[in-house]
């Protein structure tokens, strides 16, 4: 009886693993985190939003998307600049927020010139001034409605000057603090201030680097060095 040769049967072959890939997504989204807060430091620490960093920023995401994205195509470039943009944006508020604004309220804290207006708000409202001026103001209010720059008006205007500013000049920093917190933290000032950093930092050279960075995203993101 002739011997049957029976072929192929080890059993199936075992399919080659599929080569895992990582989201070029989600490495950007956590590229572009890391870089906020690295942005942020640096602002604080600096003392200015360092608008060149938006261009450092485009390259580094795009070269994250690309790494993630095996191969590296136009869409994943695509999706670098769009990335890079919302990432500006979100990075330039959060500089803002997280840094300029503390930066600029511990200068105001640390300056007692910037807050003499606030120790005259805290001296009229508590009636703190000094004995006889105090009575002056209360039972002589036409003196300050008085605008001329020679009289009645303009003494008492200087004489409230001189004492605001003494007390502004000898007050401590916890003296400041108290004010600046019950003063200005929530008045239309700071807010109005958040709105003025934040325009500041979109002006024409910022604009600059940010378009720098989102077209570097672009090209970086599709593998293009």
């Amino acid at each position: 009886m002739a011997n049957v040769r029976v072929y192929g049967g080890g059993g199936a072959a075992k399919a080659p693993s599929a080569s895992k890939e990582g989201s070029p997504l989600l490495a950007g989204i956590l590229a572009g985190v890391a870089l906020i807060i690295a942005w942020v430091a640096l602002a604080r620490v600096t003392h200015n939003d360092v608008g060149l960093a938006s261009w450092g920023m485009g390259g580094l995401l795009g070269i994250a998307i690309a790494k993630a994205a095996k191969p590296p195509t136009k869409a994943t470039g695509i999706l670098a600049a769009i990335l890079t943009a919302a990432t500006l944006l979100v990075a330039k508020l959060a500089v803002v927020v997280f840094a300029l604004q503390p930066v600029l309220r511990e200068e105001f804290v640390q300056d007692w010139r910037a807050t003499s207006s606030l120790f005259f708000l805290d001296m009229a409202k508590n009636h703190s001034f000094s004995p006889d001026l105090q009575r002056t103001l209360d039972t002589r209010p036409e003196l300050l409605r008085d605008t001329s720059f020679l009289g009645g008006g303009a003494e008492l205007r200087a004489q409230i000057d001189s004492e605001v500013v003494a007390r502004a000049k000898a007050s401590t920093l916890e003296e400041r603090e108290r004010l600046v917190r019950a003063h200005y933290d929530s008045s239309l000032m700071a807010k109005f201030g958040f709105w003025v950093l934040l325009l500041l930092s979109f002006g024409p050279l910022d604009l600059l680097w940010m378009g720098l960075g989102i077209a570097t995203a672009w090209k970086l993101g599709q593998g293009l060095i």
